[in-house]
């Protein structure tokens, strides 16, 4: 499949605004401020920041020249962070070598679209500004040209390329260096002294008190109780209709006359009297007997099962490579046995002779 060269293969730079990513504590967000020139005109405004994720570290300002003094065409363009520096005082960012002509021969930034194309061709315009250019002016270098096209081959890597001094940004708070005594990178806090902090290019004067403290982090897992469910019963009362079929008995009373005609026996006359007769009629109705009786017992009751889980976190810790140096030649001082650093004359005349 051909290579789409507008785009970042390696997903590495992102905008922050809409990330899961913040500025860091401590550190001033610098969206929204205005870009100035140090004669104190406007260039523009920091519109979005771009950083790298695997790093985490701001690569690019997206500068907004729509307001810029500078008659420079209203267009969002990619600036790296390297070349800013913050204003003493105000929530201002200065530009303190970049150029009206430079800001022109930026390409259009487009959202979310940068590809090797776009970066290779920012680096050049700019040449050999950054942390450590100081006031050296806006010069472009053939060797800042060759520099541009570490993005240019087949390799996946972009370290070396973020190596440059456009994206150190230890000199974005210089100015402001009076106002604090610590200076935060991305992994831990170094208490610097006022000759402490330099160009990313120069070399620390340090007293002999000067320490780095060694920081390391640890993790510490636990355990704590969450809601994940549970159940509810709730009863209520309903009524249904129900039938059965019974027989009932009823008596009925018939008088039945039967005319007759014979002599008087003497039961006759004994039972010629006035008197009455009385028969009673029963009959059978239904009775209902209602009667509560328990048919079913529901139980709530809990289960409690064990599950193993892997929990995988990253720490960090400082590094410190120490390096020896010289104190003639400013030259590391190696092994007794390590000629490397030699010439090939002095390593010849070092070289014992056989007799």
């Amino acid at each position: 499949m051909e290579r789409d060269n507008n785009y970042n293969e390696t997903n590495r730079l992102q905008e922050l605004g809409g990330s899961d990513f913040e500025i860091a504590d401590g550190q001033p967000n610098i969206k929204g401020w205005t870009i100035k020139n140090p004669q104190g005109e406007t260039i523009g405004e920091v519109e979005e920041l771009i950083f790298d994720v695997q790093s985490r570290k701001v690569r690019y300002m997206v500068v907004d020249l729509e307001n810029s003094v500078l008659d420079l065409e209203p267009r969002n363009v990619l600036v790296p962070i390297g070349l800013a520096q913050l204003n003493e005082d105000d929530d201002d960012v200065i530009l303190p070598n970049v150029t009206a002509e430079q800001l022109r021969a930026l390409p259009v930034y487009e959202k979310n679209r940068i590809g090797r194309d776009t970066e290779t061709s920012i680096r050049p315009i700019f040449g050999g500004l950054g942390a450590a250019a100081g006031a050296t002016g806006a010069a472009i270098s053939g060797a800042a040209h060759q520099a541009g096209d570490t993005l240019t081959g087949d390799t996946n890597t972009r370290d070396d390329f973020y190596e440059h001094n456009h994206f150190n940004d230890r000199g974005l708070n210089r100015n402001r260096r009076d106002l604090t005594d610590d200076y935060t990178d991305a992994n831990t806090t170094r208490d610097l002294t006022d000759t402490d902090y330099t160009d990313a290019n120069t070399t620390r004067d340090l007293t002999d008190n000067t320490s780095i403290p060694i920081i390391e982090e640890d993790v510490e897992i636990g355990k704590r109780e969450v809601e994940t469910g549970g159940a509810r019963i709730s009863s209520r009362i309903v009524e249904e209709e129900v039938e059965e079929n019974i027989t009932l008995r009823e008596e009925h009373i018939n008088v039945e006359r039967t005319p007759v005609n014979r002599p008087a026996t003497e039961a006759d006359i004994n039972a010629f009297k006035e008197g009455e007769i009385e028969l009673t009629e029963h009959a059978e109705v239904p009775v209902v007997n209602k009667e509560a009786r328990v048919v079913e017992e529901i139980t709530l009751d809990k289960e409690v099962t064990e599950r193993d889980e892997v929990i995988r976190d990253t720490v960090r810790k400082t590094e410190v490579d120490v390096e020896n140096l010289d104190a003639d030649t400013n030259r590391p001082r190696l092994d007794d046995d390590d000629d490397t650093y030699l010439t090939d004359e002095e390593r010849n005349r070092n070289r014992p002779t056989n007799l």
